[in-house]
């Protein structure tokens, strides 16, 4: 029997992906981290260009003339909210780029764990529509979370905060993104994905929290989405069966 409170704890969340940055090379996985490789590295690579030049345009933008010396202030602040906002970004836009590569990886990864998917592995093109169809559904959910984000990235006093909001809204949209992958593969639609998430809310901030740091870490971030979705798939084989929502529906 596994050992569920072990695997529950906060802290084997956040260290999961850590876990699955030191599996990205084993032979049993290396071929199907190759492809979310490319497409992370071409991600961030070309997102912290338009971000050096869309920061200098903003600060240009905001400060009256004559102002300049505020920058020096600013930066700092500014320059955090930007680095968490990047990595964020940067991570979530490769995942969803890279997700019909994650279901396999996430499989292959399950397998190797002893934990046998409760759904047969797809075809590439069945990847590909499962990634187009939940694409827009996670984009929309997003979207949602996101809004609060922006307005106290925005109203003045409340931006104070706005590093913090940025950690915490990357943090969960970077779990549930690399979360989704495993837990598809078990059969879960997206809504469920998101719900059996909140039943570990800890474990799962955790486990975003963790994602988040490694993706303001330069050179680490490339890796970072095959890393993490073999760290979500370590991750999934250990919550308990009885906690996922369509098994726990079904057996109502």
């Amino acid at each position: 029997m596994r050992p569920a409170p072990a695997a529950l704890s906060p802290l084997f969340a956040f260290l999961a992906p850590f876990r699955g940055l030191s599996r990205v090379f084993e032979p049993g996985l290396r071929g199907l981290v190759i492809g979310p490789l490319i497409i992370n590295v071409l991600v961030v690579v070309g997102l912290a260009v338009a971000a050096g030049f869309g920061f200098e345009a903003l600060l240009a933008a905001w400060l009256p003339s004559g102002w300049d010396w505020l920058a020096w202030l600013l930066w700092p602040l500014f320059a955090l909210a930007l680095l968490v906002a990047f990595a964020v970004s940067a991570v979530a836009v490769a995942a969803i780029v890279a997700s019909p590569f994650s279901g396999p990886l996430a499989y292959r990864t399950a397998r190797s764990l002893g934990h046998e998917p409760r759904q047969p592995a797809r075809s590439f093109l069945g990847e590909m529509g499962h990634a187009t169809t939940t694409a827009l559904r996670k984009t929309g959910y997003y979207a949602l979370l996101f809004i609060p984000v922006l307005l106290i990235t925005v109203i003045p006093g409340l931006n104070l905060l706005a590093a913090l909001a940025w950690f915490t809204f990357g943090s969960w949209v970077l779990a549930v993104e690399l979360m989704e992958a495993p837990l598809a593969n078990d059969g879960l639609a997206f809504s469920e994905v998101r719900q059996t998430l909140r039943t570990h809310r800890l474990q799962t901030l955790s486990f975003g929290a963790g994602t988040t740091l490694l993706a303001m870490v330069p050179v680490v971030n490339l890796l970072l989405v095959p890393a993490a979705v073999i760290g979500a798939t370590h991750l999934r084989v250990r919550l308990p069966k009885n906690s996922l929502t369509h098994q726990r529906r079904g057996s109502a």
